[in-house]
């Protein structure tokens, strides 16, 4: 009997032990709490002066090669909102060609975005296949355009207007300054000579910064008010824009000014970057 009675309690905790480790395999190991980042800052809905954007961020140009912000990284970089039909965009057109040649050497990279719905479309334009030599290249608008004011720029497509709202950019053209190490240096205007009849006393703002970027030497980041078309974002509102520039017939500045100022002066004396 006491036999019985001990093979009987062992089976029965033989029985019990494989349930019992099994039932323990099913219940999950718990997790750490995941940590956060150090030091992380989420990119900014709207750049602000002193600031970085995403270097995730991407375009496409005319061409269908891909630019990414953080491939600028460590190169001065200016960025410009650009028009083809704006006829005060046509107005400093020369003069950004000669910064873009002058500051060639120095590395200084040029990129020009296109925004407006009513010159690139509301979808990307798609790019011809090796095989396919006689199809059209997409942007023909644009590529005619450049062609023949021979003019050097680079130009990115903004479909959507994410940039041009990340930027909070109002005009062509408006112009943006990166210094090397990413941080906006600067936006507004080329200078202050929108007709180029005052080449002896005109402010070269876009010149002068690229000058000390170059030089290493420092800058406070300051903006002045942009002048230009207004950009044609997509949405039914700018579908029947035109080219009437921002501004055009207000009292007390010439036409195709943006805000009705004149002179290029710093706004509020010149708005200041953080660090």
């Amino acid at each position: 009997m006491r036999i019985r009675l001990a093979l009987a309690f062992f089976g029965l905790t033989l029985t019990l032990t494989p349930c019992a480790q099994a039932q323990s395999a099913q219940d999950p190991a718990p997790k750490a709490p995941a940590e956060a980042a150090p030091n992380a800052k989420p990119a900014p809905k709207v750049l602000d002066l002193g600031q970085r954007i995403d270097g995730e961020l991407e375009l496409l140009d005319i061409d269908g090669v891909a630019q990414k912000a953080k491939d600028l990284m460590g190169k001065v970089t200016v960025v410009n909102f650009y028009s083809i039909q704006c006829p005060v965009q046509a107005q400093w057109d020369g003069r950004l060609a000669q910064i873009q040649k002058d500051f060639a050497e120095h590395g200084v990279v040029f990129l020009h975005i296109n925004s407006n719905v009513t010159e690139i479309g509301e979808k990307p334009q798609s790019q011809p296949t090796a095989d396919d030599k006689e199809a059209k290249k997409p942007y023909e608008n644009v590529r005619a355009h450049l062609a023949e004011k021979e003019l050097p720029f680079r130009v990115l497509v903004d479909h959507g207007n994410k940039l041009a709202d990340l930027f909070a950019a109002r005009t062509t053209p408006h112009v943006y300054v990166f210094g090397a190490d990413g941080k906006l240096a600067y936006k507004g205007l080329v200078d202050d000579d929108q007709r180029d009849n005052k080449q002896e006393t005109r402010t070269n703002y876009l010149r002068d910064v690229l000058g000390k970027l170059t030089e290493g030497e420092a800058v406070e980041a300051f903006s002045t008010k942009e002048v230009g078309c207004g950009i044609k974002r997509v949405g039914a509102e700018n579908r029947g824009g035109g080219r009437r520039p921002r501004g055009e017939g207000r009292r007390g500045g010439p036409g195709g000014q943006s805000g009705g100022q004149s002179g290029g002066q710093p706004k509020d004396g010149g708005q200041r970057g953080g660090d």
